[in-house]
């Protein structure tokens, strides 16, 4: 995973510059009033827009030799600039960081953790919290987080029997 220079792949754009811009749009806010920043996001000669709210920049990181994530607000998105295929995720929850591991984009949001295939753009499973997340990490096969409250939950991402990422109930919601 690296972490991209946004200025390089990411401009910010008036909304008479945003309106005329015939480009996909990779996510935006369901009532324009709510679309305070608006941008566009290119490789290459290709162009997609996006809008958000809030007053932070987006993340944008490339996660494989052509997929590209971008979190923000609630929002998160995977684009293969190989085939311009794009897929995007109304969060539950603000979207904090991502992280790659095993093949898929771990996508860490305040109190929920999505992981997402990267090889086919496809939720495989996601965990809720009652706590705000803080930190995350990978080792031993183990997820490891941390919350603002100081505790810790592992959660193991293969069972024994068989040593590859345990991803069961590709649309089940998991409270801990």
């Amino acid at each position: 995973m690296v972490i991209i220079d946004i200025d390089t792949y990411m401009q910010k754009l008036t909304a008479k510059e945003y309106y005329s811009l015939e480009a996909p749009i990779l996510f935006s806010e369901e009532d324009n009033r709510f679309n305070k920043h608006l941008g566009f996001f290119s490789i290459g000669e290709q162009k997609y827009k996006f809008s958000w709210n809030s007053e932070i920049e987006p993340a944008i990181e490339l996660l494989s030799s052509s997929i590209y994530g971008i979190g923000i607000d609630q929002h998160f998105c995977l684009l293969n600039s190989a085939c311009g295929a794009f897929c995007h995720w109304d969060l539950d929850t603000p979207f904090l960081f991502m992280m790659v591991y095993e093949k898929n984009v771990f996508v860490i949001c305040e109190t929920n953790i999505l992981i997402i295939s990267l090889d086919f753009f496809k939720t495989e499973k996601e965990y809720m919290f009652y706590d705000i997340v803080s930190q995350v990490e990978f080792e031993n096969w183990n997820m490891r987080i941390r919350f603002i409250s100081n505790k810790e939950l592992v959660i193991p991402l293969h069972d024994d029997s068989n040593p590859h990422l345990v991803i069961k109930d590709a649309c089940h919601k998991e409270t801990v």
